[in-house]
């Protein structure tokens, strides 16, 4: 009876009522919720991915657009450059995307804006009516400048009055030197741009040729009292009067002379008054009369003027003068002993002549010239620190016939004390001439005048009484590192001009040592007052490879007779161990943090000056415009490029 009830009820009733069943009946009603589970994972992740890569292109595309502007204009070039980063990192059809767009433009201030979009179609949540998703980014990319120093280390050698092309540039107006300043300017508005008020942003400048005008930016107590001057030594003659006192009686002459006949005639230069008589009718015979005038009437002590005369020794002598009238050709000799009251030119020897050598402020018997009493004061006499006071000038025995005479310091130094090597890689410890971080101690560390009007250049070493004048180049003085306003950097600028020859070691130098966070400006250099890092950048721009001569006045003296560089003042060896120098600089710069940037204008790239600076910082411009546009990407790349959204 069961059964026949069984066999009578349809499967799917036997389904329901069979308990047997109810595995199949629970996995059936768990695949829907299992597959949108599954299918919503998926999905879900296809979308996150998608959604990450589009902004991630929509960022690439922003940075590369304001990476490339060189100003706050935004062109058609740099909505290809964005367009093409975006491309690169987000295809068409990448995922299955459809409908890609991507669009890029910039506000007043140089801030590139984004937006992307693209439809992500779905996979497994189709079955649920959900066939797509959209995706959408924005992005905005700008440059910000955190706490930096600046400084400029600037060729400024007579061939930057040249046109880029060498030509001469008689108006200036094309003259590398003119278009430095441009790009300097152009360099400055565009980091400003970028700089928040918040941010340290700091200038300075260092123009150089073979000398570098810093002296007025360092602290008086590293510089040094004393030095040795290829100079001169004037040598004299003894005095009219030795021993005399202004106003004492002077014997300024004792010789034979001839005697006028009339004692109230003494020192006339009439000869006539000279002629005495003789016989009337032979001018052989004795005047007895005149001969006794001679040896007894004028002998004796007369006035003449406010001079003494003592004469003595007295003798008539007959025929004396041939052309007189027959009775008056006799003359009268005798010892004539002149006195006056000395003078400050009877006390003080006469100049002689001058002997070109090595002399050292201060120091007596200079040279190994001694010079009789009473000569003028020398070199012992100079007291080199007054030139460091009011008027910077120097009294120095220079001047006329070895007088003292004032001489200006204009700014520029002698550096310190060195070693001659060929090996500045370590810089050897005694090179102070060429440490950063330098805090002199004593006179061999410390910074010395530079001195126009009294340097002279020999063949060698040797002291001699010929020399040639070396006159210095002094280029305008160098700025520290502070804040500048646009009108005083245009200002600075424009007095920069064009003369001397090319020591890139010696502008090097002083750039790293102005930027330094250690050496002499430490204080004011290791710490911003908002206490934030600073961001430190040398840019070294020249027109020229370096260019030395051993006969020039430079930072070393004269090399051919000083030989502070080379030992033998021979110039090979100045050019190389100069190059040599400028790497050790470069190395030590950038061991203190300091990105070192390199322009070359109008000349090659050489390999020495490609290694001084940091990896990719070293530029080529041919041309003003291309000189321009190279600093206006250094301060791109100096200020911090940043996404904002």
């Amino acid at each position: 009876m069961g059964r026949e009830n069984q066999a009578g009820k349809s499967f799917m009733q036997r389904l329901l009522h069979d308990i047997t069943a109810n595995t199949l009946a629970i996995a059936a009603a768990s695949l829907m919720p299992l597959l949108a589970m599954v299918g919503g994972g998926v999905d879900a992740s296809r979308y996150y991915m998608a959604a990450a890569r589009l902004q991630n292109a929509c960022d690439a595309g922003a940075l590369a657009a304001r990476q490339a502007m060189v100003s706050a204009t935004f062109t058609t070039a740099h909505q290809t450059i964005a367009n093409t980063f975006f491309d690169q990192n987000f295809h068409d059809g990448i995922f299955g995307t459809t409908g890609r767009t991507r669009s890029y433009s910039a506000t007043s201030t140089g801030v590139v804006n984004g937006t992307a979009t693209a439809t992500l179609p779905t996979t497994i949540m189709g079955a649920f009516g959900f066939t797509t998703f959209p995706l959408r980014a924005t992005c905005s990319a700008e440059i910000n400048v955190a706490n930096t120093d600046i400084m400029f280390v600037l060729d400024v050698t007579g061939s930057m009055a040249d046109c880029p092309n060498g030509s001469s540039c008689s108006s200036g107006a094309g003259s590398k030197i003119v278009a430095l300043r441009s790009a300097v300017m152009s360099f400055y508005d565009t980091l400003q741009a970028a700089a928040p008020p918040t941010a340290q942003v700091r200038y300075g400048l260092v123009p150089y040729s073979q000398q570098v005008n810093v002296g007025f930016s360092i602290p008086r107590q590293y510089l040094a009292d004393s030095h040795s001057y290829q100079s001169r030594v004037a040598r004299f003659n003894n005095a009219t009067c030795q021993g005399s006192r202004v106003g004492d009686p002077c014997v300024y002459s004792q010789a034979t002379e001839w005697i006028t006949r009339l004692t109230s005639n003494l020192g006339s230069g009439t000869t006539s008054l000279y002629y005495y008589n003789n016989n009337a009718t032979n001018s052989n015979t004795v005047d007895t009369a005149d001969r006794d005038r001679c040896q007894i009437t004028n002998r004796g002590t007369f006035t003449v003027g406010s001079e003494t005369w003592e004469i003595s020794n007295t003798q008539y002598v007959l025929n004396q003068y041939p052309s007189a009238p027959t009775g008056t050709r006799a003359g009268c000799r005798g010892t004539v002993r002149k006195t006056r009251a000395a003078t400050v030119a009877d006390i003080t020897p006469p100049f002689r002549d001058w002997l070109f050598c090595q002399v050292t402020t201060g120091e007596a018997n200079t040279c190994g010239v001694t010079n009789p009493a009473g000569s003028p004061p020398g070199w012992e006499a100079v007291d080199l620190s007054t030139v460091y006071n009011t008027g910077n000038t120097v009294q120095m025995p220079n001047g006329t016939s070895g007088a003292m005479a004032p001489y200006q310091w204009t700014g520029c130094l002698e550096e310190a004390d060195t070693v001659l090597t060929d090996n500045y890689n370590p810089i050897p410890a005694g090179a102070f001439d060429i440490d950063i971080n330098l805090v002199p101690q004593n006179d061999a560390q410390r910074w010395k005048p530079a001195l126009n009007g009294i340097i002279y250049r020999r063949a060698d070493t040797a002291a001699s009484t010929s020399a040639s004048y070396a006159s210095l180049t002094c280029p305008r003085a160098a700025r520290r590192l502070s804040a500048i306003s646009r009108s005083d950097l245009q200002s600075y600028v424009n007095g920069l001009t064009a003369a001397g020859n090319t020591y890139h070691d010696i502008g090097m130098v002083w750039g790293a040592r102005f930027l330094s966070p250690r050496g002499i400006f430490a204080v004011e250099n290791n710490q911003a007052p908002n206490g934030d890092p600073i961001s430190r950048h040398l840019i070294f721009m020249t027109d020229g490879e370096q260019v030395n001569n051993i006969n020039n006045y430079s930072t070393h003296g004269v090399e051919v007779t000083d030989r502070r560089i080379t030992g033998n003042g021979n110039s090979t060896t100045e050019f190389n161990r100069r190059a040599a120098r400028l790497q050790a600089v470069c190395r030590a710069a950038q061991a203190e943090n300091i990105t070192v940037w390199v322009v070359a204008f109008g000349t090659t790239l050489t390999s020495n000056l490609t290694t001084c600076a940091s990896p990719g910082r070293a530029f080529q411009a041919n041309d003003s415009a291309t000189l321009n546009a190279q600093f206006q990407q250094i301060a791109n790349r100096i200020a911090a490029l940043r996404l904002t959204s």
